[in-house]
């Protein structure tokens, strides 16, 4: 523990606290004073977006619950306002007519297309008669959480009412037309200090003596300084000496004043205390409650019932994240409080809020399914989606990138989050699913996580997770490369890392890529530019299930085609009725030169062996009209899952332009027939010629 000399520090504090070294192991580290003047009053310029009596309104907006209008004006660019629409009129009311200077827009975390890209501002003092004062067209933002300034020309007048008509940038990548913006920042010119203020070691040990600087703009000329469990516990000096008794985030309150008024800025979790002998004493625990959307739902009693100590369980694991993802307690994020909401969604669980009150929501239905399999395994899923979902709530995030499946930022979030849990424990259910990937970023919930672990397992020297979370603050233009090349080396990039681990999957698991399995000597020509492939029965092509991913060189991605219509399709799916009438499921493909077909795979689905072909024939034509019978087969008993089946074709002399594939499922039992319907499903077809 240091121990100070208090009137030699004093002694320092009053030498402009300039390279001060008295012997004690203190060494301040702040600047020397410069000949630069103090802003002035009539130049510094604030953001009054945030002040207190300000009025916010969206006209018509629909909005999710927590992505309303009045995240726009938050202080936060981790929040967004969201409507379901191509335009929104939003309406901000001061506290009293102020001067604008300039705005700044923050773009939201996904999705560009969702940005504003033409805007009119409009300003009134009665919101009856506006006048227009400034316009954007064609903005673009270079990223996400992107800040776009824009100054206000002309002479400038006091308004107390200022109205945004935006309009989207057009519809996004699934097909929607919303608006979303995460932040506006209203700049005016300010009369009280705008506060600020610097301190030279935001993570001091107990008693440990540190030095405050007031830096607020806007010539302040007195100071009152709150410190939470300080000695001193206020102070009206320009740079007080503070040390704190007890461990633990510290709020550090500052009113600065001048002659035109006062301004209060409350720093919450400001100054980390600890004791490096005992890193994680004096964690922060958030404060946890909870709403109870239906009290007497099944799930709802089950919960309570398997999970009584919830709040501790909470507590216990919000620290099991952070010694996971952070070195000591004076690196994490400190989220305050968590809501822990139960009700019927759309999903099993999912994370909302802001960066310091967190929303958690389980969904209710997922819970009162899962009661057939008993308490326990109730308790184990509680427990993962726990750890998976309060990840949220400590990684670091990075400030680019896109939150959608395949995006970087998405695999980032959720393989990071499923890793803790794999860490924890709580996702071995899924390690059977461990299986061949083509790129790290094919799954994020599963293979990239397992990836993930297997480079921390494999490379425990370095720290690796600690590090990788890290980077996500500390690389501005973040991506898996730029981490992996920070962690590593410039020459083990993402590529090099992944290559490896793919021998892993080969060499350690016996796995093997998705595409079909591919035979020396031959070519598939199924691939082959300029080839069609039509589907003559009813395919769950809304789904992602369609006759074109019978050759996407992807067995997991499967064919279904109906026979017979199972009771799903008239409740789930209704737009495919009413099916073709079928007696086999024909697939046909034509290429614009004829191919002589020495062999052919065919690989089974991931899942519902129930769907399986139980014969076929094959055809070959010249004109797509008149058909030749040249093969047929069937798959061996029991086939499994996900694997490539060859065929040899030997009879087969002739090419052909056309083929045909018509399949045939006549199984019988339970889930064959009937409301459980009759489908042929299909992970992939190749057809092979001798190269």
């Amino acid at each position: 523990m240091k121990k100070l000399h208090l009137s030699t520090i004093a002694l320092c504090v009053t030498s402009l606290l300039v390279g001060c070294n008295d012997g004690s192991g203190f060494v301040s580290t702040a600047k020397p004073k410069t000949d630069t003047p103090a802003v002035v009053t009539e130049t510094a310029v604030r953001n009054m977006s945030t002040d207190a009596g300000r009025e916010i309104s969206a006209i018509d907006a629909d909005s999710p619950p927590a992505e309303t209008v009045s995240n726009l004006f938050d202080g936060n660019k981790g929040t967004k306002f969201l409507t379901f629409s191509k335009n929104a009129t939003v309406i901000f009311k001061a506290s009293q007519a102020y001067e604008l200077v300039s705005y700044n827009f923050i773009s939201a975390d996904d999705e560009p297309n969702r940005d504003p890209k033409n805007w009119v501002l409009k300003a009134s003092n009665d919101a009856n008669e506006w006048l227009e004062i400034d316009s954007q067209a064609n903005q673009v933002f270079a990223k996400r959480g992107q800040l776009n300034s824009y100054e206000i020309e002309g002479e400038l007048s006091a308004y107390q009412y200022y109205k945004f008509e935006l309009v989207h940038g057009g519809t996004d990548s699934y097909g929607n037309d919303i608006l979303q913006l995460a932040e506006i920042e209203l700049q005016v010119k300010a009369k009280a200090p705008i506060v600020s203020y610097n301190v030279n070691d935001k993570t001091p040990e107990v008693d440990q003596f540190i030095i405050f600087k007031d830096t607020s703009l806007a010539g302040a000329t007195s100071w009152e300084w709150q410190f939470e469990d300080g000695t001193p516990a206020t102070s009206t000096a320009l740079s007080p000496l503070v040390k704190f008794s007890s461990l633990g985030p510290k709020t550090v309150t500052l009113t600065a004043s001048n002659d035109k008024g006062s301004t209060t800025l409350v720093d919450k979790n400001a100054i980390r205390v600890w004791d490096p002998a005992t890193p994680w004493a004096g964690f922060p625990k958030p404060a946890v409650s909870y709403t109870k959307n239906l009290a007497d739902h099944p799930g709802q009693l089950a919960l309570e019932r398997v999970m009584p100590d919830l709040t501790d369980i909470i507590h216990q694991i919000s620290l099991g994240v952070a010694q996971i993802l952070y070195t000591n307690v004076t690196e994490i994020n400190v989220f305050e409080t968590l809501n822990f909401e139960t009700g019927e969604y759309d999903f099993p669980a999912a994370k909302s809020g802001t960066d310091k009150n967190m929303i958690l929501y389980f969904d209710l239905n997922h819970l009162a399914n899962l009661e057939s399999k008993g308490d326990e395994a109730l308790r184990q899923e509680i427990m993962g989606i726990l750890w998976h979902e309060l990840t949220h709530g400590y990684n670091n995030t990075p400030a680019n990138g896109e939150y959608k499946p395949g995006a970087e930022l998405h695999s980032y979030l959720e393989g990071l989050a499923n890793y803790v849990r794999i860490k924890a424990g709580f996702l071995e259910h899924q390690r059977p699913q461990i299986s061949w990937i083509d790129s790290w970023n094919e799954d994020a919930y599963n293979q990239t996580s397992f990836f993930l672990e297997w480079v921390a397992n494999t490379n425990q020297n370095t720290d690796f997770i600690r590090l990788f979370n890290a980077s996500a603050n500390e690389i501005e233009e973040w991506s898996f490369d730029a981490a992996f090349k920070s962690i590593f080396s410039a020459q083990r990039g993402i590529d090099i890392v992944f290559a490896q681990y793919q021998q892993y999957l080969k060499n350690d698991l016996g796995l093997t890529p998705s595409y079909p399995t591919p035979v020396e000597g031959y070519r598939n020509f199924a691939q082959d530019a300029g080839m069609t492939v039509t589907g003559y029965a009813t395919d769950v092509g809304i789904w992602g299930e369609g006759v074109d991913k019978t050759t996407d060189n992807n067995v997991k991605n499967k064919y279904n085609a109906i026979i017979e219509a199972p009771w799903w399709v008239a409740e789930h799916a209704p737009t495919l009725l009413p099916i073709q009438v079928v007696s086999s499921v024909d697939v046909d493909f034509s290429f614009e030169q004829t191919q002589l077909l020495n062999r052919y795979s065919i690989a089974t689905g991931n899942d519902n062996p129930q769907r399986d072909p139980t014969s076929w024939q094959v055809f070959g034509s010249t004109d797509g009209a008149n058909w030749q019978l040249i093969d047929t087969a069937m798959f061996p008993d029991n086939p499994a899952r996900l694997v490539t089946y060859q065929f040899e074709v030997p009879s087969n002399t002739t090419a052909y332009a056309y083929y045909r594939f018509s399949f045939l499922n006549e199984q019988t039992g339970d889930g064959v027939g009937g409301d459980e319907g009759r489908l042929v499903q299909l992970g992939e077809i190749a057809l092979l010629t001798k190269e």
